[in-house]
């Protein structure tokens, strides 16, 4: 018989002596839970005189999974784009909800959706179960219009898994209102970008010049010991 179209040998082989049946390859609770094998017993008697028996494999979960986030979607940086919230937002405004899902099955792929992060701790909650997040409070004057919060997405197994995203806010009442922020997040990007660039460029050539000084004053110092002074 196969197992997902492969024959049953290339999963479990047994011991002809012992009967021990010993697994061939790892199992993945999410692609097959069960499966059967029949057996064969048979004696060294003349005529040999045999029986049959189905053994059954019951495979059991493990938690091999990470959290897969589905929203927001994520830049290249694991950091989601800009979500605007209303500078008149209440207390209890829902700002966004993160999305995610475990492909582990059973308690294994309950989810709980932590802060780790906040540029105002305490602005912020998030439902530990629904992933929703809310204002915790009303903007104030001294609060920062930008804010960047990181979630921890983790799952229930032993040992947990988890996932982070990054979130971007910005306190604006419209886009025109909200778009300079934006902007100056992108450009401080930029310039960090930038000013790795050029840092590396800068060690780059330092230590090709300290190369080109060594490999100078090597060349000096085999030219004077082929022209000795007497």
């Amino acid at each position: 018989s196969n197992i997902e179209g492969l024959p049953v040998s290339s999963y479990v082989s047994i011991n002809s002596e012992t009967g021990t049946i010993y697994a061939q390859r790892s199992f993945d609770y999410e692609q097959f839970r069960e499966f059967r094998i029949q057996v064969k017993a048979q004696d060294g008697g003349s005529p040999p005189l045999s029986s049959n028996v189905t053994v059954w494999v019951f495979v059991l979960d493990q938690n091999d999974n990470s959290p897969r986030i589905l929203y927001p979607l994520l830049r290249d940086d694991d950091s989601a784009l800009f979500e605007m919230v209303p500078r008149s937002a209440e207390s209890g405004y829902l700002v966004t909800k993160v999305v995610a899902v475990d492909a582990d099955s059973g308690h294994n792929a309950w989810l709980s959706f932590h802060i780790l992060q906040a540029t105002e701790p305490g602005l912020f909650i998030i439902g530990s179960h629904t992933g929703e997040i809310r204002t915790s409070r009303v903007l104030l004057e001294k609060d920062a219009v930008k804010h960047k919060l990181v979630i921890l997405i983790k799952d229930n197994g032993t040992p947990s898994l988890s996932a982070t995203v990054t979130l971007n806010l910005v306190f604006a009442e419209n886009f025109q209102e909200a778009l300079p922020e934006m902007s100056n997040q992108s450009s401080d990007s930029d310039h960090q970008s930038e000013l790795q660039f050029y840092l590396v460029l800068a060690l780059a050539l330092i230590s090709f010049l300290f190369l080109l000084m060594v490999t100078f004053a090597i060349m000096m110092k085999v030219r004077q010991s082929g022209n000795p002074r007497f």
